[in-house]
């Protein structure tokens, strides 16, 4: 049974990340006793400290960039589609990038604009920046499942690909310039760490803050949607 004080101490931490005291106390209600125990556990019971509950993506100079690496966040359903039910995932012929994912691509055409590295992009970014005349840039696209639906691919998955991609393309990676949803580019840049990446936000980018409430996928809706599925997410792989 998890210690009512390290619930408490994890309450009083994303107030401290996110400012706001209320929004701090619905994630953490929303938060399974298990990931907060794994949580303790992995900060060696420094909540209060520990760079892993951070929020606070790590920058790095925009010059030291040598590829740009951009992870989507959510993406909208077709309007002609009916509603999503629960654990489905629909071809992505019925899929859209939505506000969030052209967001992120017009931050990373703008980087590139001025700092002409090559691109690795998860598909939903992929195809606006395709729109925005980056045509060179690797999309890194789902597996599907023989009935065409797509098979989720997680955070570490999309580097991963990406990584696999951007080799067999003859691409040099060197420095990594992540992009990704303000509340999601911390743990981009941790995934993209453990793989071996050098990597970090690059100066001079306003990652996007905003939700789309109307995500097809429903955990990045909103912040106390997102903050305890990516808790549990760096409590399982950080």
């Amino acid at each position: 049974m998890t210690d009512d004080r390290s619930r408490r101490a994890l309450q009083h931490r994303l107030g401290d990340e996110f400012g706001d005291a209320d929004i701090a106390a619905r994630i953490t209600a929303a938060i399974a006793d298990d990931t907060i125990d794994r949580l303790v556990e992995r900060t060696g019971g420094d909540i209060a400290g520990s760079d892993l509950l951070s929020y606070r993506a790590p920058r790095i100079v925009a010059d030291r960039v040598d590829s740009l690496w951009v992870l989507a966040f959510g993406y909208r359903l077709a309007t002609h589609r009916a509603p999503i039910q629960a654990g489905e995932i629909p071809p992505m012929t019925e899929l859209e990038p939505g506000p969030v994912n052209e967001a992120l691509a017009h931050a990373a055409a703008a980087f590139v604009a001025d700092h002409p590295v090559p691109v690795v992009a998860q598909w939903e970014v992929a195809r606006v920046l395709h729109d925005l005349g980056i045509t060179d840039a690797i999309s890194v696209e789902p597996d599907q499942a023989s009935d065409g639906s797509i098979v989720y691919l997680s955070t570490a998955g999309v580097i991963d690909k990406g990584l696999r991609l951007a080799r067999e393309a003859g691409v040099g990676i060197g420095f990594a310039g992540v992009i990704g949803h303000a509340d999601h580019a911390r743990r981009c840049v941790l995934t993209a760490t453990a793989a071996g990446l050098d990597a970090a936000v690059p100066d001079g980018i306003r990652l996007p803050p905003d939700y789309d409430p109307e995500s097809g996928q429903p955990w990045t809706r909103s912040r106390v949607d997102f903050i305890p599925v990516d808790l549990l997410a760096r409590s399982l792989t950080a």
